[in-house]
C-alpha cells in the first residue's frame, strides 16, 4: 500500500505539470502553472520521504539512522557499524596516501583483492565533514543495504586527513600484513641450514617458505633468498646457485645447485626433459575425475602490474603446456573442495594455476587472480559451476575466512644426481594449509604421506657434519647476544629500586 501511495503521487505530479504546460502553452495563466507544478513536486517529494521513512523502519534501520549524528565523527578512529559496510576515519596527523594503498594495510593484504575491491565501488572515500550525512542519504537511499555510491574512486585517488573510508564489513578483521623488511632482514644464520631437506656434494634442496621472493625485485625488498644463500656453502668457495624457481605465494621444494657444473648439468637436463619430476598439493574448489591430464597452451598476457597466463594457441603464440593430475581427497565444506596432485612436464608462467582455472575449472583456493578471471569465463561461455555460487562462497568464508591465504605447495621433486640415481624429496606442509586440511579433515592423511616420504629421503640431516658444525656455530652465536643484551640491560636493572626490592 506504500508503494502504490508514492506511485499515486508521482502520478499526481506528472499529471499536474502536463497541466501545467498545456495552461502555460494555450493562456496567460504561466504564474499559476508555475505555482501548480511546485507544490505538485512538494507533495509527492514529501510522500516519498515518508514511504521511505517507512522501509526504513520497518527494515529495522531507524535505530542505525538516528545514532548517526554530526557531533560523532570525533570517534571514527575504529570502524563503525553501517549493515554490512563498516567506516574508519583517517587520523588528522596521518600522511595523504593513495587509496590502494590504505586499502592493503587496512581492509586487506592481497593487491588484486584491493583493486577488485575500489572497481566494483565497495570502497569509497567522503570528506571527514561530510560522513555523517553521507550516512543519512546512504540509509535512506537503500534500507536494503546495497548501496554503490555516485562519486567514483580509483585506486591513485588520494586519502587525506580526516577523511572516511567506507568499506565491505567482511573485510574488517585483522589484515594479513607482510612483515616488514627491515624485520626480517638480519635472521638468523642457521635459518635456512634449518630448513634443508636433502644435500649432496652437488645439490641442496631447502623448504621455501611462502611470502619469500628467490629473487630480488622492485616491491621485494630484503625479503628475498638469495641474499641468504652464503649460509649454504658448506666450506666450498661459493653460493649455492638457483636451478629454478617459486612464486612468491607459493612455498615447498626448491632446489639449489652447489657449484656450476651442477648448475649447468641441471639446466641441460631440463631442456631435455630427462632431469626431475615435480608433485604440487593444491586445495582447489569444486571436483575433477579421479585422474587426468590438462594439455593447453599457454601465453603471457600483461594485466594492470601483473604478468598472467591465459590460453591460447600455439599458431598465434601460444607455448604447449601439459600438466597430469590426480585427485587425492574431497570434502563437500565449503561448498565442495578437493586436493589434488599436480605433475607439470613443462614450466610456463603460472602454469598449475592456470591449467586448474582455464582447464580443469576449478581455481585453486585462495588464488584471487585466476579465481576472477575462471569466473569470467564461465560466465562468457555459459559454464555454471557450483563454487561460485552465492552459496558456496559464503560456506567458504565461514569455514576457512574471508581471505585464505594461497593453498598451493610443491609438495615433491625427484631428481636424478650425476651418478643417474634418482632421490625424492618432500616438503612438509606449511602451517596456512595444516590449518585447511585439519578444518576438512585432511590432518591423518597428510601424517601418513609424511611418515612415508620420509622413508624415501636418502639424506640424514642428524648424520651430517657440515650442518652439525653449522648448527653449533649459529647457537654459540646466539648465546653470545643474548649474553651481551643481559650485559646491557644489567645497569637499568641495578637503578630500578623495584627490581632491587624483589631481590631475597
Amino acid at each position: 500500500m506504500a508503494s502504490g501511495a508514492v506511485d499515486g503521487a508521482d502520478s499526481a505530479a506528472r499529471a499536474a505539470t502536463r497541466t501545467a504546460g498545456a495552461l502555460a502553452a494555450t493562456s496567460s495563466a504561466g504564474l499559476v502553472a508555475v505555482t501548480i507544478v511546485a507544490v505538485a513536486a512538494a507533495v509527492a517529494d514529501g510522500l516519498g520521504r515518508a514511504m521511505r521513512a517507512l522501509r526504513i523502519r520497518r527494515a529495522g534501520c531507524l535505530p542505525l539512522l538516528r545514532g548517526t549524528s554530526t557531533t560523532s565523527d570525533a570517534g571514527l578512529a575504529e570502524p563503525v557499524g553501517l549493515g554490512p559496510f563498516a567506516r574508519r576515519r583517517v587520523p588528522e596527523d596521518a600522511p595523504p596516501v593513495r587509496l590502494d594503498r590504505w586499502v592493503m594495510k587496512h581492509v586487506c593484504s592481497n593487491w588484486d583483492a584491493a583493486q577488485k575491491l575500489i572497481a566494483s565501488r565497495q570502497v569509497w572515500v567522503v570528506q571527514g565533514g561530510e560522513a555523517a550525512r553521507a550516512d543519512a542519504s546512504w540509509l535512506c537511499q537503500r534500507a536494503g543495504f546495497r548501496f554503490r555510491p555516485s562519486m567514483e574512486c580509483k585506486g591513485s585517488t588520494k586519502v587525506q586527513p580526516s577523511d572516511c573510508v567506507y568499506f565491505p564489513r567482511d573485510m574488517t578483521p585483522t589484515p594479513r600484513r607482510r612483515a616488514s623488511a627491515r624485520a626480517a632482514a638480519e635472521p638468523r644464520k642457521d635459518w635456512l641450514a634449518r630448513r634443508l631437506l636433502y644435500k649432496d656434494t652437488d645439490f641442496l634442496a631447502i623448504d621455501k617458505p611462502a611470502g619469500w621472493s628467490v629473487t630480488p625485485g622492485k616491491h621485494v625488498g630484503d625479503l628475498h633468498l638469495q641474499r641468504h644463500l652464503h649460509h649454504l656453502q658448506f666450506g666450498l668457495d661459493e653460493p649455492p646457485r638457483l636451478v629454478h624457481r617459486l612464486s612468491t605465494e607459493m612455498g615447498g621444494v626448491l632446489l639449489l645447485a652447489r657449484h656450476r657444473a651442477a648448475a649447468a648439468f641441471a639446466k641441460d637436463s631440463i631442456r631435455q626433459r630427462a632431469f626431475w619430476q615435480r608433485a604440487f598439493w593444491a586445495v582447489v574448489c569444486g571436483r575433477v575425475p579421479s585422474s587426468g591430464s590438462v594439455n593447453m597452451p599457454l601465453a603471457k598476457e600483461q594485466r594492470g602490474t601483473r604478468m598472467v597466463a591465459k590460453p591460447c594457441r600455439e599458431d598465434d603464440g601460444g607455448l604447449a603446456a601439459l600438466t597430469q593430475y590426480s585427485s587425492l581427497r574431497y570434502s563437500p565444506l565449503g561448498g565442495g573442495l578437493s586436493l589434488l596432485e599436480l605433475n607439470p612436464y613443462s614450466g610456463r608462467h603460472h602454469q598449475v594455476r592456470a591449467h586448474c582455472a582455464y582447464g580443469l575449472r576449478v581455481p585453486v583456493l585462495g588464488d584471487p587472480l585466476y579465481y576472477d578471471l575462471s569466473d569470467r569465463l564461465n560466465l562468457e561461455t555459459e559454464y555454471r559451476v557450483r563454487y561460485h555460487s552465492e552459496d558456496a562462497r559464503r560456506e567458504r568464508k565461514q569455514l576457512l575466512g574471508a581471505q585464505p591465504p594461497l593453498q598451493l605447495h610443491c609438495r615433491q621433486m625427484m631428481i636424478k644426481t650425476f651418478a643417474g640415481k634418482d632421490v625424492l624429496i618432500t616438503a612438509p606442509l606449511p602451517p596456512e594449509m595444516e590449518r585447511t586440511f585439519a578444518a576438512l579433515g585432511w590432518s591423518d592423511f597428510a601424517r601418513r604421506a609424511d611418515r612415508k616420504a620420509k622413508e624415501f629421503n636418502p639424506w640424514r640431516p642428524e648424520e651430517d657434519q657440515h650442518l652439525a658444525l653449522l648448527l653449533a656455530e649459529a647457537d654459540q652465536a646466539a648465546a653470545i647476544e643474548e649474553e651481551r643484551a643481559e650485559a646491557e640491560a644489567e645497569p637499568s636493572r641495578a637503578r630500578d629500586p623495584g627490581w632491587l626490592s624483589a631481590l631475597p
